[in-house]
């Protein structure tokens, strides 16, 4: 199997191979379960203003000062079906111990290369969301401001900020979109040499999508403005040729939008299509997180945009649950923009998964994880698989790799659970690998993971616990590496020196793959740099030293 993955992937010794083909699990239905097929409707089409300005133009965002107000973005919590599961005996994870056994070497020791610096400071907003991603030339930030989404731009050689001072994204929009309110993400489209930058407006319910004109971020923007049905929150996109996905959490369930990407990236007029999955009983924040693509090459036309979830079944499926087995549930958009009655959206596979534990301090609380020297506990977010599920193709095998945070003991610690799901020729998704990172008694959950062009694949997260202060951590893998392990142990990006005043925290952070090499990794999180309870955010780059 490993052989088809890419000329670069066949020189891993027979072994691996033989390794790899014992790990893969097929995806499970019951016999007498049947795919639920969801059709989706035409809900809106934009024409978009044309952003015609140079962004070093625009007007500097106001900074905020000592003194002046700070604002607690709420979690979104919809009163949807509730279901608390039945009181369990404690459980160790069952994968902790295949982690333990591993011999860690700091993942410092394998980067070839490697930088950190600041990024954007404290805006007087919690959470911060800080996300990036990093093109030919720039790496561009996204944080929450008081005014919504805020934008800076970085060198990639010499590592400094590009413009004089951070500018606002809604400097981009009109109508509602000239009101951010934030919850940004950035996306380098790689195939087609174009950022994308997001928000929400703060008026209405609308998502704000800005397309670059060229490869240049300084030639101007398309700019559209996407009406929805309820309140958009917590939007991720993914790139695929025929959409950008968009995955929401909403009153009226999951939502899934795609947006008519060939479209955008004319200017033209572009329709965008919504789908409303099922919900899981017993969460009332939930959305699914879609397939970003990373690499230069497109699944074949006509594949559908891969879009998943984690379920676990002792909480979701109470009484019909799987003892020995949770899952990762894959859907499959298929979208007919010249005729969206043609247009699906399907589960498409369940796939089995290691047991995992999502009950951190129950199902509902989003205060859980300690700090030092104070009662705030931490956000573990623990309802979606993070930002972003990084979809990548190896000759005809599509892969996804995820993560998100999961109880590791039974007693509210959290750690990283992180996974690779396969599909080659197009055929079933299947389990590749997966592990448990918690190597002691902190927490550790906000992560981002990503597999570079030879599929070693890192971890970003962030780690806290009463005797450790919100810090930026990253663990990873090279694909010969032990199955089920990160044995390039834990590198501390930023270590914290304070506690965050407010539970709400992350709400994600961001790795990516600089397409340009295919090799070199950039992360951004939030982190404590201290004196006070002001966040930071930490930018870092690296590339481990056998992907050339």
């Amino acid at each position: 199997m490993f052989k088809n993955l890419s000329g670069t992937l066949s020189r891993f010794p027979l072994a691996v191979v033989a390794l790899c083909f014992a790990l893969v699990a097929p995806a499970v239905f019951a016999q007498d379960e049947k795919p639920t097929v969801i059709r989706g409707e035409l809900i809106d089409i934009v024409t978009p203003d044309i952003a015609d300005f140079d962004l070093r133009d625009l007007p500097a965002a106001r900074a905020w000062q000592p003194g002046d107000a700070i604002k607690e973005i709420p979690r979104r919590h919809y009163s949807l079906p509730e279901f608390q599961a039945a009181p369990q005996e404690p459980r160790r994870d069952p994968l902790l111990d295949q982690q333990r056994r591993a011999r860690p070497a700091d993942l410092r020791a394998a980067q070839s290369e490697q930088g950190r610096f600041p990024g954007q400071g404290f805006s007087g907003v919690q959470p911060p969301d800080p996300v990036g991603d990093v093109g030919p030339t720039y790496y561009v930030q996204l944080i929450n401001s008081g005014a919504g989404a805020q934008i800076q731009l970085y060198d990639k050689v010499t590592q400094v900020p590009v413009l004089a001072t951070p500018v606002n994204l809604d400097r981009f929009g009109v109508g509602n979109c000239a009101n951010g309110l934030g919850d940004g993400i950035a996306l380098w489209d790689d195939p087609a040499k174009r950022w994308v930058l997001t928000e929400f407006a703060a008026v209405g319910n609308v998502l704000c999508v800005y397309v670059s004109r060229t490869s240049n971020i300084f030639n101007g923007f398309y700019a559209y403005a996407f009406n929805t049905p309820s309140f958009p929150d917590y939007p991720k996109y993914g790139v695929r040729e025929e959409a950008y996905y968009v995955t929401t959490n909403e009153a009226g369930g999951p939502a899934i939008y795609a947006l008519e990407r060939s479209q955008m990236l004319n200017g033209l007029a572009a329709s965008v299509q919504r789908f409303t999955a099922p919900s899981l009983a017993g969460f009332g924040f939930q959305a699914l997180t879609p397939g970003d693509l990373d690499g230069p090459t497109f699944p074949p036309s006509g594949t559908p945009g891969w879009i998943a979830r984690h379920r676990d079944d002792e909480i979701h499926n109470i009484g019909s649950n799987d003892p020995l087995r949770d899952f990762i549930e894959v859907w499959q958009a298929k979208v007919d923009f010249s005729n969206p009655a043609n247009s699906s959206f399907t589960l498409s596979a369940n796939v089995p998964v290691t047991e995992f534990d999502s009950t951190l301090c129950g199902q509902f609380s989003f205060s859980c994880f300690p700090q030092p020297g104070t009662g705030v506990r931490l956000d573990p977010l623990r309802e979606v698989i993070m930002h972003r599920l990084q979809q990548r193709r190896f000759g005809n095998i599509d892969v996804l790799v995820g993560n998100f945070v999961t109880d590791v003991n039974g007693a509210n610690q959290g750690g990283i659970r992180w996974f690779v799901l396969i599909s080659v020729g197009g055929g079933a998704w299947t389990l590749f690998d997966e592990g448990t990172y918690a190597p002691d008694s902190d927490n550790r959950f906000m992560g981002s993971a990503a597999m570079d062009k030879v599929a070693n694949l890192v971890v970003l997260y962030n780690k806290s616990s009463s005797t450790t202060f919100p810090s930026v951590a990253a663990a990873g893998r090279f694909l010969s590496s032990p199955a089920g392990t990160l044995p390039l142990g834990e590198a501390i990006f930023a270590a914290g020196a304070a506690s965050n005043a407010s539970n709400r925290y992350g709400d994600y952070s961001s790795l990516n793959i600089d397409a340009a090499d295919g090799c070199t990794y950039w992360g951004t999180a939030e982190y404590n740099p201290g004196p006070g309870s002001a966040w930071g955010t930490d930018i870092s780059t690296f590339k481990l030293g056998n992907c050339i």
